[in-house]
């Protein structure tokens, strides 16, 4: 073969390997937190959360983060997690390193200056509130299936108001709801 056909040759074949790879990093965590859960607009007003009366699973996450990407993979694709998130909250899940406004807090804040005022130094990072904005507890980190899925219910179920979490989670399995 010619020099001319070895170049367009190899030159097709990254040409593929770059679309193929993006490709491969947009469906495998690049930001896109599906997975079956509904995430909501992180848009969204104190007012518009109020009205449905569900608490708010906060996370956030970026596209370079490791263990968001597990979180992704491995967390939020278990079945009772997205049960729970989908069931029993408004799960909002925000990049801060994109632009981007929040009226979450009952101010209107960037992504970054919300992430910010709730502390946040690191990723992933997974908050709870009330349905009136009211902070219930944040963790920092990658979270296991089965310590969200006990989160969710805790938080979901209204155990916090009466159980600190560790009590929580010795209750039997079937005195949860």
């Amino acid at each position: 073969m010619n020099k001319k056909m070895l170049a367009m040759i190899a030159v097709v074949s990254v040409a593929f390997l770059i679309f193929y790879g993006v490709r491969q990093g947009s469906e495998s965590g690049g930001g896109n937190w599906q997975n079956d859960i509904k995430w909501a607009d992180a848009g969204l007003t104190k007012d518009q959360l109020a009205t449905g009366g569900k608490p708010v699973y906060l996370f956030f996450y970026t596209d370079w983060c490791t263990f968001c990407k597990k979180m992704e993979r491995e967390t939020f694709a278990d079945a009772t997690v997205r049960k729970d998130l989908n069931d029993r909250f408004v799960a909002i899940a925000i990049n801060p390193e994109t632009a981007g406004v929040t009226h979450f807090m009952g101010e209107e804040l960037s992504y970054k200056d919300l992430a910010a005022r709730l502390g946040v130094n690191g990723y992933p990072a997974s908050f709870f509130f009330t349905s009136e904005g009211k902070l219930i507890g944040g963790q920092p980190g990658y979270l296991e299936p089965a310590l969200l899925a006990d989160l969710t219910q805790y938080v979901g179920g209204g155990y916090y108001t009466t159980y600190k979490f560790p009590d929580f989670q010795k209750l039997p399995k079937e005195k949860r709801s």
